[in-house]
């Protein structure tokens, strides 16, 4: 396949027209094959119309190349790539969307009438400034944004005015100022060269890809309909560069091309299926970004676009024509239109489970419902791992027939057992599906506290779940996903409210973290807390065993956020607290067998014959050491700094 052609976007003419509003030159109509046009497009629904400035490939010839995953560095984009083509169209759309040039001249901003009354400017405290200095954990909670560095009210809105008659009357002067506020600032910059955007999609594909693989990465290429996902997958991989400059760079993609993507959505999902899921695939790193990069500011981004992501998966799924889904994928006329129809719906089902993902993650961290169905029932049947990297159309043929001949047969339940929710039979071979169905149950498990519905009953019937899925997907080989860490987190969560944990080490300031003292106080005393430091004594030994060029999987920074804080609230209000020997008597501790053994768990602290005495902050530091140094992901190191600034609070108010 010989290289595409690179050109270059339209003239500086052109562009001027377009920003301005003058009507450009008439073009003459492009076929939908010529993916190398001269002219970038900016259509009127303000759609990133990237066909006509990407030297992509179409899908039609993407669709005809197998090379290997080994293999994919060659599609990559080549040197003479104009950027600047791509930067245009992300640029024009953002543009048109905040309703760029500016309608209100500066002087009218200056105008005011006499009779109406000019709202003034709010004296209400700034959030920083209302937290006291001595509430460094407030100050440092990972969800915790600061206010901007400039006050927008005061640029936009006159600073008094006369009071008449009414209250409620507006000038000009402050109808210009909602204006303002309506529009979106734009801060925009110039996209990184391709040498290093190519950089950053290695990386990705080498480091995170294994982690979150809602990608076919044998069959994907670049093209001008995924143009939005091959930039998404560019911000993940700045990541992995190991420098402050690609991180800034890679803030700056994400940041753009979240504004792309709100800008134009409806457009993506009206025009066809393909442009609709590709658009979802992004959406869905783009949240995997905001929830890793460690900013308090994307963290809760997407926490409220989970929502929408989950509503616009859903869509395309409505729009597809997903008949085809089901039954006998495999014709031997045509293998490799054969191989593609089946790529795209097990890419869907792959995304159904990130999502689930996602969705159990947020609720966990931010202690709010989750808004997924997490019926086991109608989890997505998933292929193997096996089938789903196969790198070519005959390597998937041969595997796909393997797979026919060994698929069980759906089970058929009693009408008594039919209400049953149980595992599905299908997915033993996809570690993925492990993955989605252990954080469904966390989900289930987060739901139940939220909704107050957690009781004796619910906690059994969780910790039955947990032990289930532990005789079904548990494998002593290499897991990618650490699985453990998670399985272990959970049980923490079963045996402690975290909410309540985080309150009394000062996340909401001093009184309220004195209002939770007292039941924590309790808690630090009690077998569930014994429980608790054997599960996270569990996970620290986990992870310490992990390879230094092992990249933790998305959980593991909040799973050791969870067993550091049990740590440290027992250490706070139990500091000579005995691990109960009862404890051990856990049905979960018990399947584990000797890897769980208080000999194993505490081999470092004395021995009696009550059992193990804990030493107070030794443990906790090494939580800590491993928060620092888990991976690429700036939340692990929040995760940190958070426990960090207990400890020093805690510090200083002994001193005291």
């Amino acid at each position: 396949m010989s290289a595409p052609t690179i050109l270059t976007p339209d003239s500086g003419i052109d562009s001027s027209r377009r920003l301005s509003g003058i009507p450009p030159e008439p073009q003459p109509s492009i076929a939908s094959s010529a993916v190398n046009s001269e002219t970038p497009i900016l259509t009127q629904t303000g759609t990133v119309e990237l066909a006509h400035c990407m030297p992509f490939p179409t899908n039609d010839v993407a669709a005809s190349d197998t090379r290997t995953v080994s293999e994919f560095g060659t599609w990559f984009l080549e040197e003479d790539f104009d950027v600047g083509a791509l930067d245009f169209s992300l640029t024009s759309t953002i543009s048109e969307w905040a309703q760029i040039p500016n309608v209100f001249p500066t002087n009218e901003l200056a105008v005011r009438e006499q009779g109406i009354y000019t709202p003034l400017q709010s004296s209400a405290p700034d959030v920083d400034s209302a937290i006291p200095n001595d509430e460094t954990v407030r100050r440092k909670w990972f969800t915790r944004m600061s206010p901007p560095r400039e006050h927008h009210s005061s640029r936009d809105f006159p600073a008094s005015g006369p009071t008449l008659t009414s209250h409620t009357n507006t000038n000009e002067s402050y109808r210009a100022g909602l204006s303002q506020k309506l529009r979106p600032r734009i801060q925009d910059e110039a996209l990184p060269t391709s040498e290093q955007l190519n950089l950053f999609a290695k990386l990705y594909f080498h480091r995170f890809h294994p982690l979150l693989p809602v990608i076919h990465t044998p069959s994907f290429r670049p093209t001008a309909e995924n143009a939005l996902l091959f930039l998404s997958i560019c911000s993940i991989g700045s990541l992995f560069v190991g420098s402050s400059r690609a991180l800034a760079q890679g803030a700056r993609i994400f940041e753009r091309l979240n504004k792309a993507i709100l800008a134009s959505w409806e457009s993506f999902i009206s025009r066809s299926h393909p442009d609709a899921f590709s658009m979802v695939q992004a959406a869905i790193l783009g949240q995997t970004y905001a929830i890793l990069a460690g900013e308090p500011k994307y963290l809760v981004l997407a926490d409220v676009l989970h929502g929408t992501v989950v509503a616009w998966a859903r869509e395309a799924n409505r729009l597809g024509d997903l008949r085809h889904c089901t039954g006998d994928f495999l014709d031997e006329n045509d293998m490799d239109s054969s191989w593609h129809r089946w790529i795209e719906c097990e890419q869907r089902a792959q995304v159904q489970v990130a999502l689930h993902i996602h969705d159990a993650e947020l609720a966990t961290l931010l202690h709010h419902q989750p808004i997924r169905n997490h019926r086991f029932r109608q989890f997505p049947q998933l292929a193997s791992d096996a089938l789903f990297s196969a790198p070519t159309a005959s390597e998937w043929a041969t595997l796909y027939r393997q797979s026919l001949q060994s698929q069980p047969s759906d089970p058929v339940y009693p009408r008594s057992q039919r209400s049953l929710d149980s595992f599905p039979i299908t997915g033993r071979h996809s570690r993925f599906t492990a993955y989605g169905l252990l954080e469904s149950i966390n989900a289930r498990l987060v739901d139940a506290k939220q909704s107050d519905e957690f009781d004796h009953l619910v906690c059994q019937e969780i910790s039955d779940l947990l032990i289930k899925w532990w005789k079904t997907y548990y494998t002593e080989t290499q897991d990618l996903f650490c699985l453990p860490v998670l399985w272990h987190s959970i049980f923490i969560s079963l045996y402690a409210d975290l909410d309540l944990l985080e309150q009394s080490i000062g996340r909401d300031g001093h009184h309220p973290a004195f209002e939770a003292s007292t039941p924590v106080r309790e808690w630090a005393s009690s077998l569930n807390a014994s429980r608790c430091l054997i599960h996270a004594s569990l996970i620290t030994h986990y992870l310490e065993r992990m390879s230094i060029s092992s990249e933790p999987a998305i959980h593991v920074p909040r799973a050791l956020f969870s067993a550091a804080l049990t740590y440290l609230c027992v250490a706070n209000h139990a500091p000579k607290h005995i691990i109960c020997a009862q404890a051990f008597a856990s049905p979960e501790i018990e399947l584990l067998g000797e890897n769980a053994s208080q000999a194993h768990c505490f081999p470092e602290y004395t021995h009696t014959s009550e059992g193990s005495i804990i030493a107070d902050f030794d443990h906790l530091y090494r939580l800590i050491d491993l928060l620092q140094r888990g991976g690429r992901w700036g939340i692990s190191r929040a995760f940190a700094g958070v426990i960090s600034a207990a400890l020093e609070e805690k510090g200083r108010t002994s001193l005291g």
